[in-house]
């Protein structure tokens, strides 16, 4: 397995060398892309200019952000030459919480963690124990390429994996979505599809179910 990233689990004064590697992937996902109907070419996508009305050369195009008051800022090869923060390299523990007391909505891509250094596998398995032993899960600062994540570490078998996670804030409000307040069910009802539930989850293994579709 490839490492997608490699740096230092900084815990205290305590910094391990590892790795990352991604947890999941996609099996046999069609990735169609444009094409001609009549002689199956592919089709190019032309850079337009809405203002000019007009196509523009590559050249020309920028990166561009558009600020909540309407303002277009224009990103510029200088803008986004500068350094990325300088712990890049770094997973910082912040905080140790719970196991529940993360909501699953936050969590994000996951990765195994793996150490890069025998030398300080003890300091491995000693974070890891500490975290098993105490039912809790680390939360982390981690920065790949520019951009700077939330993440949790947890335990998993004999591993540590990294969870990368959305704040707390970026979750929506689901307004309107719930059933109305004044509707309720009874007793016999609730029994009837709770014994439901049991009757579908006989025999059930996650591992075999298939995307048909695909």
């Amino acid at each position: 397995m490839k490492a997608t990233w490699k740096g230092t689990l900084s815990f205290g004064d305590i910094d391990i060398p590892i790795a990352l590697y991604k947890a999941t992937e996609k099996h046999g996902d069609l990735d169609p892309h444009r094409v001609h109907a009549e002689d199956g070419s592919s089709v190019r996508r032309k850079r337009w200019c809405e203002e000019e009305h007009g196509e523009i050369e590559d050249r020309e195009a920028a990166k561009g952000h558009r600020h909540s008051v309407g303002r277009k800022i224009v990103l510029d090869d200088k803008n986004m030459a500068d350094p990325p923060p300088p712990d890049r390299k770094r997973v910082d523990v912040l905080a140790s919480v719970d196991e529940g007391g993360v909501d699953p909505m936050l969590f994000g891509q996951a990765y195994y963690v793996g150490g890069t250094d025998p030398i300080a596998d003890q300091w491995y398995v000693l974070f890891r124990d500490a975290l098993r032993e105490s039912g809790r899960v680390a939360v982390t600062r981690v920065t790949f390429g520019a951009r700077e994540s939330l993440a949790v570490l947890r335990v998993r078998d004999d591993l540590l994996v990294l969870q990368t996670m959305s704040r707390p804030g970026e979750v929506r409000r689901p307004t309107g979505i719930a059933p109305r307040g004044d509707i309720t069910v009874g007793p016999e009802e609730l029994k009837m599809a709770m014994h439901l539930m049991d009757i579908l989850s006989v025999g059930f293994d996650l591992d075999e179910v298939h995307d048909d579709r695909r």
